[in-house]
């Protein structure tokens, strides 16, 4: 009689651990298809806990494998520095009084911004490793000037200077002055692969992007930090309310104005550029992921949506830049 009540109770303890595992089972799996609906949704993510779960399910992804360095500025004005993917290595290439800065697609040559002198210039210099040569002053070496980018080949250099935006070659002399306007700033440009250029025009919330293409202006949408992607699709900075700033694209061809879905909520984006020799990544800052909302390196697939963290530092990270593989 003994025996049988022992038998009963582990029959019936074994049954409802059962249970109890089906249970927890069926709660599991709630929870991730609660998941895969956010990753469906072409909504704004609600859920910052969802680029830790896209992270950790992804951390041996195409992306990772196939990034050589990662360029960002660290504070501003700060250091210029660079991460090495292979060795995971970091190293300062411009330390301190730097700011906005563009990296060629093969990683060997930078332009950027510096106050060194007490007034900010361009320069130019070609990326040694882990070092910086050959470095020459690109701009006037008297009129303000900022936020140089590289044209598509390399031959290029579009910079602000004293709130208008020029063009010049290699050897810093001026090809271009797209814009001549005293009383107006623009800033931010950026080149198309077809050689148009976008910049910024104002500042604040009513900040308009607009676009020059052989002498014809065309505004496009109110924001700022135009840059282009490979099949010239147009994003920028805007804002969805008073408190974040988020990304959007125009498709190429087109008026209509998509925020992106790897927008986090609650926090702001900026910066984004896109990732040269690929056809899918857009690289940004964000200030995801931190209780300081401090902004660090991000990489979307834009196909895809999926958002991966690749640079963190002690101060805020900007103008994060991606060379990839050969």
């Amino acid at each position: 009689m003994i025996k049988r009540v022992v038998v009963m109770v582990l029959i019936l303890t074994f049954i409802s651990s059962i249970i109890g595992f089906r249970s927890y089972e069926a709660k599991s799996n709630i929870n991730i298809q609660n998941v895969k609906v956010n990753f469906a949704n072409n909504t704004k993510i609600t859920n910052l806990a969802l680029d830790s779960f896209r992270n950790s399910r992804n951390n041996d992804n195409f992306v990772y494998k196939n990034i050589s360095k990662v360029f960002y500025l660290s504070g501003f004005p700060g250091d210029i520095k660079s991460k090495d993917f292979n060795t995971g290595e970091v190293v300062t290439l411009v330390s301190g009084n730097a700011g906005n800065f563009d990296i060629s697609k093969d990683g060997q040559k930078m332009v950027y911004a510096s106050n060194k002198t007490g007034a900010w210039q361009i320069y130019i210099a070609d990326v040694n490793k882990d070092k910086l040569s050959n470095i020459r002053m690109l701009s006037d070496g008297i009129s303000r000037s900022e936020d140089p980018r590289l044209s598509w080949d390399n031959s290029k250099v579009v910079y602000k200077r004293n709130g208008d935006i020029v063009v010049c070659a290699l050897d810093g002399s001026i090809i271009q002055e797209i814009t001549n306007t005293p009383d107006t700033e623009e800033w931010a440009p950026n080149f198309a692969p077809d050689g148009r250029i976008a910049y910024t025009r104002g500042i604040g919330d009513k900040s308009q992007i607009v676009v020059w293409d052989n002498s014809r202006e065309q505004i496009e949408a109110t924001g700022w930090y135009p840059a282009f992607g490979d099949d010239g699709s147009l994003y920028f900075i805007g804002r969805s309310n008073d408190d974040e700033d988020d990304i959007y694209r125009i498709p190429p061809g087109s008026t209509y104005k998509e925020l992106l879905p790897i927008n986090a909520s609650g926090v702001s984006e900026a910066d984004p550029h896109w990732v040269l020799g690929t056809n899918k990544w857009l690289v940004f800052n964000s200030e995801r992921g931190n209780d300081e909302h401090r902004y660090e390196g991000y990489i979307a697939d834009i196909t895809t949506n999926k958002v991966f963290k690749i640079i963190s530092d002690t101060k805020p990270v900007f103008n994060p830049i991606v060379i990839i593989k050969n």
